[in-house]
């Protein structure tokens, strides 16, 4: 089913845009660019539903929104398969 490959892919994409915040990448670079642009409508619904949480005594903030998204999507991904 072509749906359940592009939910997938979605999610790989989703995976490496998480991983990839924690290095810092130049934003400018053209991959970032592009991977930002497919990803970032989603990710921004999710933000605004469940914003990202403020560790207590430090400015880092841990942002969920991927998590839920992966969870989510592996949840639709095993009740289309049945």
């Amino acid at each position: 089913m072509i749906f359940l490959k592009l939910l997938k892919l979605y999610l790989i994409l989703i995976t490496i845009r998480a991983v990839l915040s924690w290095f810092q990448p130049d934003p400018t670079a053209p991959l970032m660019r592009l991977l930002v642009w497919l990803t970032d409508p989603v990710l921004s619904s999710v933000r605004r539903m469940v914003p990202p949480i403020t560790l207590p005594g430090t400015k880092t903030q841990i942002d969920l929104s991927p998590v839920i998204i992966v969870l989510v999507g592996g949840w639709l991904i095993s009740k289309i398969r049945f």
